[in-house]
């Protein structure tokens, strides 16, 4: 049964809290990636599986094409986990986490769905733009050209998450990404994630979770 608010569980959430677990071992089988999804929506008597399914929800609901969602996907999870080495698209894996993470909730009838809040506002949206360009070079040479994990086009898919998709779940991405493949940020532009984040109604742990590469030279 669900016992704790699904954006206040002391970590993560959602898609991105999902993209975090997946990090190391790295796995190409199909059988064990979808298990695991299972084990992160049953967290918490189900409460993770809420966020989850409404970051999920979201995505699929969106114009943003396959390989996009593939990118944000191998992107956020450093590809340790690549649903296309398994021979299946962005969209369809996301409909399988989506069920997954449905199905946790409903099976169980003591466990109500628990509203989540609407997308933030068109102000909180550009302040979200605004970081994503900021680091977008560095984001793009640390995923484009990474040696054995490669991914192109990670900043443009983000924006689009935030101008169409919801905001919140933009933010969530960009940062980890950033901590996925270990982009050096400052610690000022870290109390702004956290203010940021503040104003999202999101946890100080899903800014603060260790996996920053903070370099105190930087802005």
């Amino acid at each position: 049964m669900v016992n704790q608010v699904p954006r206040r569980l002391g970590s993560d959430i959602g898609l991105s809290g999902l993209m975090k677990t997946f990090h190391y071992p790295r796995t190409n089988r199909m059988s064990i990636a979808l298990a695991h999804v299972g084990w992160f929506a049953d967290r918490e008597g189900g409460a993770f599986a809420h966020q989850l399914l409404d970051d999920t929800k979201r995505l699929l609901a969106s114009d943003l094409s396959g390989p996009e969602l593939s990118a944000l996907w191998q992107a956020g999870t450093f590809r340790d986990f690549d649903p296309e080495a398994c021979g299946i698209e962005g969209r369809q894996w996301l409909t399988w986490v989506e069920e997954i993470a449905e199905y946790r909730i409903t099976w169980n009838v003591e466990s109500a769905p628990v509203p989540l809040d609407p997308p933030p506002a068109g102000a909180l949206a550009e302040a979200v733009l605004g970081e994503i360009a900021s680091v977008a070079q560095d984001l793009e040479s640390a995923t484009a050209g990474h040696a054995y994990a490669a991914v192109p086009g990670v900043a443009p898919a983000l924006g689009r998450v935030v101008t169409e998709v919801d905001p919140d779940l933009g933010f969530r991405l960009l940062l980890r990404v950033l901590k996925s493949y270990f982009v050096p940020v400052g610690p000022t532009r870290v109390e702004g994630y956290h203010a940021l984040a503040e104003l999202l109604g999101l946890e100080r742990a899903v800014v603060e979770d260790g996996d920053f590469n903070v370099r105190p030279d930087l802005g």
